[in-house]
């Protein structure tokens, strides 16, 4: 199955201004799931970008000129704006974005973790473009640390259509440093399951 037309526009849209700008970025969530695992149905683009604060005035231009918005706590659609997206980065690490019926979360990158998920990141196709993806191992060490029933079937679906491509020594290494220990030790049951 592959994404809405509407999202292979907004995601690749997205991608075209984040490019121009000459900012890293990285696809992730139910986009890079398709990509590594089980594929999952969405209306959602999740992507990180290493976006310093002196930039958002101009990737908030960009947004606008492109058609994207935000929304007000009453639900109305309003102008993409700076003092919005600090106060949304600032209390959540992220801010959202819509265009059309399509929600972007836009991830900035606070952990570690974030900054190699960017250096590793794949370029693999999305419509007729190239784009970077986080990585099946990045994706399971994000997943591993939302820990959400539906990431927990994510990552079970990773490691099955993986099988045999993943680098576990990288998993584990950011497994340890991120996750507690009873997660570290379910990725474990995981991996000797449907892996080992």
């Amino acid at each position: 199955m592959s994404p809405p037309d509407d999202l292979l526009g907004v995601a690749g849209r997205l991608a075209q201004i984040l490019e121009t700008l000459q900012l890293p970025f990285a696809f992730g969530g139910a986009i890079a799931q398709n990509y590594w695992g089980t594929v999952r149905a969405t209306q959602d683009v999740d992507i990180l970008v290493a976006l310093p604060r002196i930039r958002f005035e101009e990737l908030a231009a960009a947004l606008c000129a492109a058609g994207f918005v935000m929304r007000d706590e009453a639900e109305r659609e309003v102008q993409v704006s700076v003092p919005s997206m600090v106060a949304q980065e600032r209390d959540q690490h992220l801010f959202v974005v819509y265009r059309d019926l399509v929600k972007v979360e836009v991830f900035l990158p606070f952990l570690p973790l974030q900054q190699s998920v960017l250096r590793r990141a794949v370029t693999m196709p999305l419509g007729d473009q190239q784009v970077p993806v986080t990585t099946a191992e990045d994706l399971i060490v994000l997943k591993m640390a939302f820990h959400r029933e539906k990431d927990i079937r994510d990552v079970r679906g990773i490691l099955w259509a993986q099988k045999g491509k993943l680098d576990l020594v990288y998993v584990r290494e950011w497994a340890n440093r991120m996750l507690a220990g009873e997660v570290v030790e379910e990725l474990e049951r995981w991996i000797g399951k449907y892996v080992v």
